[in-house]
């Protein structure tokens, strides 16, 4: 069966990663997602991304491997999971942040409510307790991964930019794409670096 989302997270083998995929699991809209955990396996591959690698195959998620001659804080593993998307949109996470509660029944929601497929942008709180977006604009500091998802078409024309703030390049390329045409979805769909209360499902 054709999942209805594809999540892709780039992974350099955090402890946290684990955090982020139960994140996932334990919603119920989980049955139908494909999730992406792409590795960057640029320089040496330490024990603990291969014991990533195996949690990933236990949980009968998809695991990939990108050198991409760099280390570029998942930039370009993003740009190679989205080609690999199956499903018709495509969400960006981190393996340090975790989806919010409910948040894959708000993503879905807001998919359905969608006249016809478009970017979305929705919002996120950071580690640092602000959320973003403020307001609805495309500007450094006021979008993250998390908050992107696009359609697989959008998704597989994207190139995420080789920066720190290549979450915003993606963004911006997409709303060109589309020639402005997005949606600003006012809702929290992730978590970034969460503390121990704020893992939702405990």
């Amino acid at each position: 069966m054709t999942p209805w989302l594809s999540v892709v997270i780039p992974t350099i083998g955090r402890q946290t990663l684990e955090d982020t995929l139960t994140s996932l699991r334990v919603q119920p809209e989980s049955d139908g997602i494909q999730v992406l955990v792409v590795a960057d396996t640029h320089g040496a591959v330490n024990a603990q991304l291969d014991y990533s690698r195996k949690r990933v195959a236990d949980l009968g998620l998809e695991w990939l491997e990108l050198d991409a001659g760099m280390n570029c804080v998942g930039q370009p593993q993003r740009s190679f999971g989205a080609k690999a998307a199956a499903a018709p949109w495509v969400w960006f996470s981190q393996d340090d942040n975790i989806a919010a509660e409910k948040s894959l029944a708000i993503i879905k929601r807001a998919i359905e409510q969608q006249a016809y497929p478009r970017p979305m942008f929705f919002q996120m709180r950071t580690y640092w307790g602000a959320v973003i977006w403020q307001t609805p604009v495309l500007v450094q500091g006021n979008i993250d991964a998390d908050c992107l998802l696009f359609p697989r078409d959008i998704a597989h024309q994207v190139e995420w930019g080789l920066r720190y703030e290549g979450d915003l390049d993606a963004a911006v390329r997409a709303f060109n794409l589309t020639g402005g045409d997005v949606a600003w979805v006012d809702e929290l769909v992730s978590v970034g670096r969460p503390e121990a209360e704020q893992l939702w499902w405990r």
